[in-house]
């Protein structure tokens, strides 16, 4: 039986993550928080990644690719980069959703887990999970509203992402002891989630042409270009 090889990356946060899957066995995983941007770290870490690992881009079977909620400029480069590869070499690609690749990466079988991303302007993108259950959809929402809404799904709620390094204490102030923040090491999962959320996804590959983004609301300049043409 042929091991299932997955290339994973994740440029739709501040982190810069590459990895690689063989079958169950993680072969390799980076993660870049530097002054580089994602479009100057990924390319060499996808090169050192399958050095490292051992692997060919020929023994690749699948290209993951972490296509939002984040930013938008990051998950173009993903998207961008997990098209050009596959379309290179004849295989297809893997959407990851990266609140979903988020709480996978959290075993606790209990807690209601809160991932969550730094959307600007004191709001997120956000959901709900709890063991495998997704208790609500994908939001961009302020952060009091995301808030008010997750409180009901639990007593214990464990928040991770970059929006719980942002807004930290505004959470805990918002819920005290019922909000537990990620330690630093769990805070920013990297592409190893999303790789092991993958494997489970290879039924749902697509050709490279039709990996799409997943925007929760419309990047900042259509926004600001409907306001002009709204009050001109």
């Amino acid at each position: 039986m042929n091991t299932t090889n997955i290339l994973a990356i994740d440029t739709s946060g501040p982190v810069c993550s590459v990895a690689v899957l063989s079958g169950a066995s993680l072969r390799y995983e980076a993660r870049a928080i530097n002054k580089l941007t994602h479009s100057r770290n990924l390319m060499p870490m996808v090169e050192e990644a399958l050095n490292k690992s051992g692997l060919d881009l020929q023994d690749l079977q699948y290209i993951a690719a972490v296509v939002g909620p984040g930013s938008f400029t990051g998950v173009r480069i993903g998207v961008a980069a997990a098209q050009g590869m596959a379309r290179g070499l004849g295989i297809r690609c893997i959407a990851v959703n990266a609140l979903a690749a988020m709480a996978d990466s959290i075993v606790d079988k209990q807690a209601v887990i809160c991932p969550i991303r730094d959307a600007r302007g004191n709001q997120v993108y956000g959901a709900a999970f709890q063991g495998q259950e997704r208790l609500m959809p994908d939001a961009a929402l302020k952060l009091d509203a995301y808030l008010a809404q997750v409180s009901a799904f639990g007593d214990t709620l464990f928040f991770l992402g970059d929006g719980a390094v942002a807004y930290g204490e505004l959470i805990q102030n918002n819920l005290g002891d019922r909000a537990v923040i990620a330690p630093p090491h769990l805070m920013q999962p990297g592409a190893a989630a999303a790789a092991a959320l993958a494997l489970n996804l290879t039924d749902q590959a697509v050709e490279p042409g039709t990996l799409m983004p997943l925007y929760l609301r419309a990047p900042q300049a259509v926004r600001l270009r409907a306001q002009m043409i709204q009050h001109g």
